[in-house]
């Protein structure tokens, strides 16, 4: 991993940061009171809709948007792109608190909280079940990434004054750079299976979301969106970074970064158009008001980013990329939940819409990840500096 660096050791209680952290603590109080009260007392969930915004949003959006950790650590490690490794750490974290986060909202959101280690038990493995390969390779992802981050820890600490804490830092940071490539490796594979095992969840609701949106290649459709976003994603977390900590932006970084998503794009979006040839959707494209919303999402997601990002003008211009990669996100944001929410009737006649405490719990999840964000790069060495900074 990048050796340039260093935590950023900057004053954190912000106005945003002092808000992010009350929002947070708000969010904890209904989690608490969710636990003991149950999912009716703080959610609309129901019989007709057993999942909403908390799995939806949280988990299924948010696992998307945290692609970036493995797109960028093959980029850097498989395919030998190591000018890019400057962008491995903040993807790292950003991918790590994003999986936390997704973690703690499907803990939040399971009616049985209290049983959600059951999936690691041999009796209750269901090798048919998409779900099941989800919640095995969310854990095993999880878990190797906080691995691939002992080495940061291990930076951290291993001049500190206390005996115990250098003494781990020096003998387990050497341990896991020995082996780190396994663990990306690892983390890589892992990481695709499940980006495409959230379609694959899917391809069994044939009758119960619009035609538009189930195709029997939503496996792959998922895993190569979630490649896509994954670095417009590290290019909207570089910015955010930068500009937090008062830090010049890779903006030639992020260009060349860039020149690789119209490709990627290419792929999803030739994939897209078959789909609707060969299985007779072109109909569906005029017949109600989802068609038009399925052409503003792929329009968002995949045309104007392809003739964008083929721009050298656009991905030299830090505003114009980063508002490209924001427009990307929104895509893929409003893709899942079109596919998981919106359009996603397991019951005919049942509604839902999500509570303020949903809302409340959502916004403050999402606050975690960028609290966390400053508080991790701001204590260890995430970021890497350039020596004009240093």
């Amino acid at each position: 991993m990048d050796t340039n660096a260093t935590p950023m050791n900057q004053r954190l209680w912000t106005p945003w940061f002092t808000f992010g952290v009350v929002l947070i603590a708000i969010g904890a109080a209904i989690v608490i009171y969710r636990f003991f009260a149950g999912l009716g007392a703080v959610t609309n969930l129901n019989d007709g809709f057993p999942w909403g915004i908390w799995i939806a949003f949280d988990v299924v959006t948010g696992v998307a948007l945290a692609a970036g950790g493995f797109t960028i650590a093959a980029l850097v490690y498989i395919f030998n792109r190591w000018e890019y490794s400057p962008l491995v750490r903040p993807a790292l974290l950003t991918a790590l608190l994003g999986y936390a986060i997704a973690a703690i909202a499907i803990v939040i959101d399971v009616g049985r909280w209290w049983q959600i280690y059951n999936p690691i038990l041999p009796q209750y493995w269901q090798g048919n079940s998409p779900l099941f390969e989800v919640a095995i390779c969310v854990k095993i992802y999880l878990t190797v990434m906080i691995i691939e981050f002992i080495p940061v820890v291990s930076e951290k600490y291993k001049d500190s004054a206390k005996p115990i804490l250098r003494s781990l830092a020096n003998k387990l940071g050497p341990l896991v750079n020995k082996y780190l490539m396994f663990f990306i490796l690892l983390g890589v594979v892992v990481s695709a299976l499940h980006q495409s095992s959230l379609g694959a969840t899917m391809i069994a609701a044939v009758d119960r979301i619009h035609g538009l949106w189930w195709s029997p290649w939503l496996p792959l459709m998922f895993l190569i969106s979630a490649i896509s976003v994954g670095f417009a994603v590290v290019t909207v977390e570089s910015y955010i970074a930068a500009r937090s900590f008062n830090r010049k932006v890779e903006t030639d970084m992020l260009a060349r970064l860039a020149g690789i998503i119209p490709y990627v794009l290419g792929i999803y979006l030739i994939l897209k158009l078959f789909d609707l040839i060969a299985y007779g959707k072109l109909s569906l494209l005029f017949a109600d008001w989802w068609g038009f919303v399925y052409i503003v999402e792929l329009a968002i997601f995949a045309l104007i980013p392809i003739y964008l990002l083929s721009k050298k003008s656009v991905r030299f211009d830090i505003g114009k990329l980063l508002t490209v990669s924001i427009m990307m996100i929104a895509g893929v944001i409003l893709n899942r939940l079109n596919t998981y929410l919106f359009t996603y009737q397991p019951r005919p006649g049942r509604t839902y819409f999500p509570t303020l405490e949903e809302i409340v719990v959502t916004a403050a999840l999402i606050s975690l990840l960028f609290v966390g964000y400053k508080v991790l790069a701001n204590y260890f060495p995430v970021i890497s500096v350039s020596t004009e900074e240093k």
